[in-house]
């Protein structure tokens, strides 16, 4: 953000008389005036607006000026401060000075004393804008050297994505960023080369001293520096960290009460809305999976590879485990790795004493489990097709040609090696 072309001063007097007057007298000369005739009042139009200068009565209704003048310099500390005063004393002198006045002049005005003091303080402010224009192009210039870039704006739009990333919002980000491009800055010059209104800079700054990534410079007008990247990028990682961390806690609480909430609007099923669904994810299949094999009473029919859904069902669940009553189990599943597989199932069937008969095919062309002829799930046995659907149904009709189908590959592979165990 740039200063007007014309220059903005603002008056504050509580005597209206006298604002109008300076302000006829300054419009003039070519400057844009605005007065104020309460401390309040000026606050206020310079949290809004910026003044390139302020001419401050020393005396006003509802705060002395020199109080004005320290919260004015917070606000915006690149405003010229001319303190005006008809009750001159020592004390109201050094105060003006300590405070950040930039002059201190005496009723009553000699208005081409005034004119000239103005004049000389915003030329030696035009100066130190100049300045700072060119400490910015040679900026530019260098990092254009380092990445091949001259365009600061572009390369503040993309660092400040990535850093946002880290818990800070984007604006934050870019007057860190701005900070740490130019070392040593006035919030002014901050919000040139950010261009990022002055008042929101003035805002977000105290914000990221407060997160340590600021410091302020005890220099007049106030200067601020960015903390070196490296510790920067530590500080804020271990927070977000801290951050990710706390909300997994909320969510870990939250899920048993949130399962219970969504359970109790669940609707009686239907014979009517028995469906055929598509597993959008291959990750949700493995729970519908485990589901099945746990609420299983009777028979389970499976149709697998090693590899693929009997790593489920060989995690058997702990309902069947300690069921008094034996389940039915008939598998196919590929010839491969037959020594592996046999260990592994005739475990699974002396655990669970359940009765567990193995066929071995040459090939597999679809996985497919039904439990209690009620549920069935399905998926194409194609490795090179990362995107194989998966269907489930509790539909009747469609469990019966799956039923059927398996039923008809079961009596057809007689010729191959079968194991059995049955466990009373």
């Amino acid at each position: 953000m740039t200063h007007q072309t014309v220059p903005q001063i603002l008056i504050v007097d509580d005597d209206e008389c006298i604002c109008k007057t300076l302000s006829a007298i300054l419009q003039l000369e070519g400057y844009q005036t605005t007065f104020a005739t309460t401390a309040k009042e000026a606050i206020e139009k310079t949290k809004t607006q910026f003044f390139n200068l302020a001419l401050l009565d020393i005396k006003l209704p509802d705060m002395e000026g020199t109080q004005l003048l320290a919260q004015l310099q917070e606000i915006s500390s690149e405003t010229i401060k001319i303190m005006i005063t008809g009750y001159p004393s020592l004390k109201n002198a050094v105060d003006a000075l300590n405070y950040g006045a930039d002059s201190y002049i005496m009723k009553p005005l000699d208005p081409a004393e005034l004119l000239k003091t103005i004049k000389n303080k915003l030329e030696t402010q035009k100066q130190a804008e100049k300045i700072t224009k060119e400490k910015m192009a040679e900026w530019v210039q260098s990092q254009a050297r380092k990445t091949q870039t001259s365009n600061f704006q572009q390369f503040l739009e993309e660092t400040s994505n990535e850093l946002a990333n880290y818990g800070l919002t984007k604006t934050q980000a870019k007057i860190y960023i701005t900070t740490t491009a130019l070392g040593v800055a006035s919030a002014s010059e901050i919000a040139k080369l950010s261009k990022i209104r002055r008042e929101e800079v003035y805002r977000i700054i105290p914000e990221l001293e407060k997160r340590r990534l600021i410091t302020r410079k005890l220099k007049v007008p106030r200067k601020f520096s960015a903390t070196q990247p490296e510790t920067t990028i530590q500080m804020l990682t271990k927070t977000k960290l801290n951050t990710m961390t706390g909300e997994m806690e909320k969510l870990k609480q939250k899920q048993t009460e949130l399962t219970s909430k969504l359970k109790t609007i669940a609707l009686p099923t239907k014979q009517e809305d028995c469906t055929i669904e598509v597993i959008a994810q291959k990750d949700a299949a493995n729970p519908r999976l485990a589901n099945m094999i746990e609420n299983a009473d009777k028979q389970i029919d499976i149709m697998a590879q090693l590899q693929d859904w009997l790593i489920t069902f060989a995690d058997y669940p702990q309902k069947t485990r300690t069921n008094s009553k034996p389940i039915k189990i008939r598998i196919i599943t590929d010839k491969h790795k037959q020594q592996e597989l046999t260990e592994t199932l005739m475990q699974l069937a002396k655990t669970n004493k359940n009765n567990v008969e193995i066929k071995l095919t040459e090939k597999l062309l679809y996985n497919l489990l039904i439990t209690d002829d009620k549920e069935a799930i399905w998926k194409g046995n194609d490795p090179t097709n990362e995107n194989t659907q998966i269907f489930w149904t509790d539909d009747p009709t469609q469990i019966t040609i799956l039923k059927t189908s398996f039923d008809s590959l079961w009596q057809k592979i007689t010729s191959i090696r079968t194991l059995k165990t049955s466990v009373p």
